[in-house]
């Protein structure tokens, strides 16, 4: 018996092995990680790990002693170079081959590149891994001056945590508001006014043409030819799905590994899952792919269900989460989609619903407080693509509890 091999060893692919073993296979497990470290949660990186509130080798899933006693086999500092799916096996860069049963291919997402001069000079750094949070964390000292590239949720947690440290911030994005594919800008602005409040410097619709500096960074050159000055960059423009060896491989492939409700590839004997992973929402009538914590942890138990031959459909409502300065962000649905926005106040927080023309709820996202976002979201997240079309001035309308989703039907339904 060959068993299961797992290329990448980050989150999914981590809870992957995990949940096989929870689920009781017993047969071997290899996990390949082209990282030294083992599995790793991802969002304490660029929230409590900058902040000193926890260490990177802390945010590890499992103590090494786990890997012995599940007999889960972890290759470390060590990449795939080729699937030779007729054979059945992996190549590794030394030149190994492991031969699999079942093959999980967990590769991620890969950062996009800063791609101007400059950008590999000392005190400029994206953040994705363990050693990138540890050096950025480096960078967060009082009074040092940040300019971040990059208004997306990485780079907005990093400016958020370096304005709590006492570091000067200046925020750069060429989209003309932030997290474009995520959120209705009146959604975005809500969260830069914060940001903004906070003294950070937000600029968009403005594009970088050069990283200044001989031995080190000293500024971040625009378009219009003014020099912002630092002491460092962090950047953050976004990712691409990792899916080079799918695609040698001969997988089908389209902004992902594309992947049937059981999250089995073109190859029955190979499965994907992760931000690598591409499927088809039966609730959206769309292909999606992923990057959260929650569609990770949630497909990694499925897949180890689905490699062992249980009946599975993955068709999940998209979940995300971002916590910046004492304020949480919550997102259910795909807001960014909608075309109407209804908003009221939720206590110190505010919640926008985001609707389809004919009405339908197409996401729903609210930012404040913890304790005034959760509860409401617990709630009206159900309602997400609900067959009820509403009513935006009935939502609107602070006045009405946010309890029964009948209460808020368009009049026509009423």
């Amino acid at each position: 018996m060959n068993g299961v091999v797992i290329i990448g060893a980050g989150h999914s692919g981590g809870k992957a092995a995990h949940a096989l073993r929870k689920q009781g296979w017993s047969g071997p497990i290899t996990l390949i990680g082209n990282e030294s470290q083992p599995p790793y949660d991802r969002p304490p990186l660029s929230k409590a790990v900058l902040l000193g509130k926890k260490t990177a080798d802390a945010c590890e899933f499992w103590p090494a002693q786990w890997y012995v006693e599940q007999s889960v086999e972890l290759v470390l500092d060590r990449n795939v170079t080729a699937i030779t799916r007729s054979q059945k096996t992996v190549t590794l860069d030394d030149g190994r081959t492991i031969p699999y049963d079942q093959l999980l291919i967990a590769t991620g997402a890969r950062a996009i590149a800063l791609p101007v001069p400059g950008a590999n000079l000392p005190g400029v750094s994206q953040l994705r891994t363990t050693r990138d949070a540890s050096l950025v964390a480096s960078y967060l000292t009082a009074e040092n001056r940040i300019v971040v590239i990059g208004a997306g949720f990485i780079g907005l947690e990093v400016a958020a945590a370096a304005r709590e440290l006492g570091c000067h911030v200046t925020v750069l994005e060429a989209a003309p508001h932030a997290l474009t594919r995520s959120l209705p800008e009146i959604v975005s602005d809500e969260l830069i006014g914060i940001h903004r409040e906070r003294g950070v410097d937000l600029r968009f619709g403005v594009s970088v043409v050069a990283i200044e500096g001989t031995e080190r960074v000293t500024a971040v050159r625009l378009s219009t030819g003014e020099s912002i000055p630092c002491d460092h960059v962090v950047y953050g423009i976004g990712v691409r799905p990792d899916t080079h060896l799918a695609e040698a491989a001969g997988l089908d492939v389209d902004n992902g590994v594309v992947v049937g409700p059981d999250l089995r590839t073109s190859d029955p004997a190979i499965f994907a899952c992760g931000d690598v992973c591409a499927f088809t929402s039966t609730r959206y009538g769309r292909p999606l792919r992923l990057e959260s914590w929650k569609n990770a942890e949630d497909q990694s138990d499925l897949v180890a269900r689905s490699m062992l031959g249980q009946q599975v459909a993955y068709d999940p409502l998209p979940w995300f989460w971002s916590n910046q300065y004492d304020a949480v962000l919550q997102i259910a649905g795909l807001p960014a989609l909608g075309s109407v926005t209804a908003q009221r106040k939720i206590g110190a927080g505010r919640i926008f619903f985001s609707l389809a023309n004919d009405g339908t709820l197409i996401g729903v996202s609210a930012f404040g407080p913890v304790r005034d976002v959760a509860l409401t979201m617990r709630v009206v997240k159900e309602w997400v693509l609900s067959a009820t079309p509403l009513s935006p001035a009935l939502l609107a309308d602070a006045d009405i509890k946010l309890d029964h989703v009948a209460t808020f039907a368009a009049p026509s339904l009423a």
